[in-house]
């Protein structure tokens, strides 16, 4: 599995690269780094999924993978979470609003 930004550069990259590709645009040299970082981030994508076929649909029951960021091991979604506190969230929250803080302060006085 990616994390959050490789995942969100991967899908900005790829329609990126379809519009160049679309375009006629394969031969430029840009393409092969475009295509460097697309199958470097593949080099974790391995493992199992089971999906229900139907007509007119499929589901996607499950996956297993060695890379699965999603493991059980940290915790259980909507449940809890093995992986930090309460003080930690407390702090990350100080630290993720100080800019809002210092404009709050800057702008409202």
């Amino acid at each position: 599995m990616l994390g959050k930004w490789q995942l969100y550069w991967k899908e900005q990259l790829a329609n990126w690269y379809g519009t160049m590709l679309h375009e006629g645009q394969f031969m430029d040299p840009v393409m092969r780094n475009i295509e460097t970082f697309l199958a470097d981030s593949q080099a974790h994508v391995s493992g199992k999924v089971h999906v229900l076929l139907a007509p007119y649909r499929f589901q996607v029951l499950g996956i297993e993978s060695d890379h699965d960021l999603m493991s059980s091991k940290f915790g259980s979604y909507g449940e809890m979470n093995n992986a930090w506190t309460g003080d930690d969230v407390r702090g990350f929250s100080k630290v993720a609003s100080n800019q809002v803080m210092i404009y709050e302060k800057i702008n409202n006085q």
